[in-house]
């Protein structure tokens, strides 16, 4: 049986494996909301939403 995705809660930072900064460490971001097949994501400190893969989504205290 396959793992199902993180859901985090609305407003939780999260980390996005599917997109990098320029140094290549996963983009984090406030978890707004997911609908259908995509979740998105909005920066911390304002500015585009984007969209990412719910299995993208990890929790900041991952490892």
């Amino acid at each position: 049986m396959p793992n199902s995705p993180y859901q985090p809660r609305i407003g939780e930072v999260v980390r996005d494996l599917g997109r990098k900064d320029p140094d290549g460490r996963p983009l984090e971001g406030i978890y707004m909301d997911t609908l259908g097949a995509a979740a998105y994501l909005r920066p911390e400190r304002g500015g585009c939403e984007w969209s990412t893969k719910p299995e993208n989504i990890q929790p900041l205290d991952a490892a």
